[in-house]
């Protein structure tokens, strides 16, 4: 189930929302949420010149999380985000409520918070890191697969004649060019008995359909006409 996200910056998301999900996804297979959070993408302009300013946190009675937007790399969100949901799944688990100190500098005062920060910072790298590697790894698989389809694709244009000279052209334009050229190729004889004519124009049918298929497997490819 996606979680919830709540655009207040009001900023760009198209690329990258399917990463937050993504990785909310990823997250949730490794730990197992037992609720989703809510993201809150914020804006906050005093916060952005403040160097040692605020990236993100999470409040663990509404399960928000929130993220500070203003002028930052859509990676470095994804970062926050994937420590706070390491704090989401403490909390889940009844471990983020330690006690204690937990104003400025609680890392250096309260070592109970100490520990859940520093599994937060671990967790949440490593667990990025391996979202971020198996995207790459699929996107690398699919472009393997996708020069396969076209090198199997030019050796079956080859086989039925067609290559020959070099030349780029959009979907539309190659399927007419090639229909066209068929039908010179394919001329009809006079005299012809009607089973021969049904035969011959049952063959040029096949392959004016084999040509289809092909060109749905890629926008674009190179030919070469004769």
């Amino acid at each position: 189930m996606p979680c919830t996200i709540n655009n207040s910056a009001n900023i760009d998301l198209t690329d990258l929302e399917p990463h937050v999900q993504g990785m909310y996804d990823y997250f949730n297979q490794k730990l197992s949420f037992k609720k989703p959070p809510v993201m809150h993408f914020d804006s906050d302009p005093s916060n952005q010149p403040n160097v040692l300013g605020k990236t993100a946190y999470y409040d663990p009675s509404s399960l928000q999380i929130h993220i500070f937007t203003d002028g930052r790399h859509p990676k470095d969100m994804l970062r926050s985000i994937a420590h706070e949901l390491i704090h989401h799944h403490q909390n889940m688990e009844g471990r983020l409520d330690v006690g204690g100190y937990s104003g400025p500098g609680y890392y250096l005062e309260n070592d109970k918070l100490r520990v859940v920060e520093q599994e937060a910072m671990l967790e949440g790298n490593k667990l990025l890191r391996e979202y971020e590697d198996t995207i790459k790894k699929e996107n690398k698989d699919m472009s393997l697969k996708e020069w396969k389809n076209n090198e199997l694709n030019g050796l079956l244009m080859k086989k039925f004649g067609i290559l020959k000279e070099e030349i780029v052209l959009e979907e539309a334009e190659l399927e007419e060019e090639i229909i066209e050229e068929q039908e010179e190729e394919t001329p009809v004889k006079t005299g012809m008995p009607e089973d021969e004519l049904e035969d011959n124009k049952g063959m040029t049918e096949e392959l004016q359909e084999t040509v289809k298929n092909v060109l749905k497997e890629n926008k674009t490819i190179r030919l070469r006409f004769k």
